[in-house]
């Protein structure tokens, strides 16, 4: 799993939209925009903030701006809307204050509009552009009364922002290092924090421990070995950062429910 920030393309239109359909995300990204996942088939998996969130047909998917987050798709035929809405048009930070969205809206009348939104775009011309800016702030101010999460004043912002940005550094590091040898300690002087801030940081903001990230990384990256090279489990668990195989077989067990060799033999590489 590749970990990075993203830079949407710059535009005048206020939303910026992709269909997807049978889309299965593995890059964890973030930017400063807010996104919108619209599922109009089947059901899915947004992974936000290290947090799974299971999706069906008519829901949204709120993804706040510089949050971690991708998504998949479960079963065939699952389709979704892909929504940016541009920061010159709205941003969670509103006035002096910044507003957290839930992430999960179920509501007819949120999907309504972010249908017209969507057929509105397709259309184009500068009567739809102003349509679509009518709907879009329907939709806000609609999620605004009903499904805000949190909202913090400057003060409050500023360190919520700074949390956030080194939470999101740490994710790409370990990332980008998985294979090393990594601890709680190490990280937490790699980032200039204390091992029992840094810990307590990574589990509020991610709802797991630091370790037990590490190693879906690396159980992720092994899966991956597993399924495309000839090499033995000992050099797998090796090149992933496991310098014990039988606890990476324990580990790989726990996590798929199957030992190395199993999984392999069920991807026809044995």
């Amino acid at each position: 799993m590749k970990t990075t920030y993203e830079a949407l393309p710059m535009s005048s239109y206020p939303v910026r939209i992709q269909r997807f359909v049978d889309h299965r995300g593995s890059r964890v990204h973030w930017h400063e925009e807010i996104e919108i996942l619209l599922f109009t088939k089947g059901t899915g998996t947004v992974l936000c903030d290290l947090k799974e969130l299971s999706v069906k047909q008519g829901e949204i998917v709120m993804i706040n701006g510089n949050e971690l987050h991708t998504g998949s798709i479960n079963g065939e035929g699952t389709t979704y809307y892909c929504i940016h809405i541009n920061t010159d048009f709205f941003h969670n930070l509103i006035g002096n204050e910044y507003v957290i969205f839930e992430h999960i809206i179920n509501n007819g009348e949120c999907e309504r509009l972010l249908k017209s939104v969507i057929e509105k775009t397709r259309e184009g011309g500068f009567k739809n552009i102003t349509a679509v800016k009518r709907m879009l702030y329907e939709f806000f101010n609609l999620i605004a009364e009903k499904y805000v999460s949190s909202v913090l004043n400057e003060a409050e912002y500023k360190k919520h922002f700074r949390r956030l940005d080194t939470f999101n550094s740490v994710i790409e590091y370990i990332d980008l290092h998985y294979d090393e040898e990594l601890s709680v300690q190490s990280l937490a002087k790699q980032f200039y924090l204390s091992a029992s801030y840094f810990s307590h940081m990574f589990k509020e903001r991610g709802d797991t421990s630091v370790m037990e990230y590490i190693n879906e990384v690396r159980i992720s990256h092994a899966k991956n070995f597993l399924e495309r090279e000839a090499l033995s489990v000992g050099e797998i668990a090796c090149r992933v950062g496991f310098n014990d195989i039988n606890y990476f077989s324990r580990r790989f067990r726990a996590t798929t429910g199957m030992t190395p060799s199993e999984y392999r033999r069920k991807c026809g590489k044995a």
